[in-house]
C-alpha cells in the first residue's frame, strides 16, 4: 500500500482488483461478504476499500436502474458535427446538460461528438432531438442511430484480469 498522498497512483493487487470487480458488480455487498470472498478478514477488507476509495479508484456508487420499468423504450446514439465557429467544449456541455443524455463522447472521424440518449417513445425522442438539440447554437449535423436490441449494457470494466494472472 503507498504512503503519503492518497490520490497518488497505487499499484493493484490481485486482491485490490478482485474487491474493485466485487464492488462494481454489486455495491450493495457488505464489507464482510467482500472480506469472505476474497478471503480477508474484514478489518482489513474494510482498510483495502477505504485506500481504494481515497485513491480514487471508486468515483461512486449508484443503482442501475431498469429502463423498460421506467418507461424509457427508446435508445438512440446521435452523431454529432459541430459548426467551425462553435467550440467543442461549449456544444458538449450543452449536449452533456440535456437530462436524457446518457453518455457523450468526442469521437474521431466525420462527427465531432456521439451522445447515447434515452426516450420514452419517438414523440419523445423528437423533442429531444428536433426541440432541443437541433436547434443548439453550434450543431451543424445531427444523425440518429437507433438500438433494436441492448446485447450487452453492463458498464463493467474488465479488471479482474491483468497481464500475468492465470485466472481472474
Amino acid at each position: 500500500m503507498s504512503s503519503g498522498n492518497s490520490r497518488e497512483k497505487r499499484s493493484l493487487d490481485r486482491t485490490d482488483r478482485s474487491i474493485l470487480a466485487l464492488l462494481q458488480q454489486d455495491a450493495r455487498l457488505t464489507n464482510k461478504e467482500i472480506a469472505r470472498l476474497v478471503n480477508l478478514s474484514p478489518t482489513p477488507c474494510l482498510r483495502r476499500i477505504g485506500l481504494l476509495e481515497e485513491a480514487g479508484y471508486v468515483s461512486r456508487y449508484k443503482a442501475v436502474l431498469d429502463p423498460a420499468k421506467l418507461g424509457f423504450s427508446i435508445f438512440a446514439f446521435l452523431s454529432l458535427k459541430r459548426s467551425r465557429e462553435s467550440s467543442q467544449a461549449d456544444v458538449a456541455r450543452r449536449i452533456m446538460e440535456i437530462p436524457e443524455v446518457l453518455s457523450c463522447h468526442v469521437v474521431s472521424g466525420e462527427f465531432d461528438l456521439m451522445a447515447e440518449v434515452v426516450a420514452r417513445d419517438m414523440d419523445d425522442y423528437a423533442r429531444i432531438t428536433l426541440d432541443h438539440i437541433a436547434k443548439m447554437p453550434g450543431i451543424y449535423d445531427l444523425r440518429s442511430t437507433f438500438s433494436i436490441k441492448a446485447l450487452k449494457v453492463d458498464g463493467l470494466l474488465p479488471i479482474a484480469r491483468e497481464a500475468g494472472d492465470a485466472q481472474g
